[in-house]
């Protein structure tokens, strides 16, 4: 299956506008705060986390993750770019509804797959059992 080449009806983004490194019209502001920014691709309609994910935003994540999960392949969420995630954050990232069952694995074996894991995360993961990072 090729990736949509428009976002999903139901995401309700706006594509990105003024920066040339996210002026991409493939690129959909899914949320965006102060310390956040999360972004969809069309080219591979994968998720991309900018900034920290807090108490104060984890609610928007997780919401925002939800609305672009694909259910026949889940969805890959890109953490180059988060500089810091806490517990609530991980909740919202690894959400039940998101999160697949067993290493990598959802309710309907589809999930959250994490690329370009920070060390910080990765390590964060690995203590606390989280999902596989690739």
């Amino acid at each position: 299956m090729t990736p949509p080449a428009s976002p999903p009806a139901d995401i309700g983004g706006n594509p990105e506008r003024g920066n040339p490194k996210h002026g991409d019209p493939r690129h959909v502001v899914l949320y965006t705060d102060r310390h956040l920014h999360v972004t969809w691709s069309s080219l591979d309609s994968s998720v991309r986390l900018s900034g920290e994910v807090d108490v104060s935003n984890s609610a928007a994540l997780a919401s925002a993750l939800a609305r672009v999960r694909d259910p026949d392949r889940g969805i890959v969420v890109d953490a180059a770019e988060l500089r810091f995630i806490d517990l609530s954050g991980l909740r919202a990232l690894l959400h039940p509804s998101l999160r697949q069952r067993g290493p990598g694995r959802g309710p309907d074996g589809k999930g959250v797959r994490l690329r370009n894991v920070p060390p910080y995360l990765e390590r964060l993961l690995r203590l606390l059992d989280g999902s596989e990072c690739r």
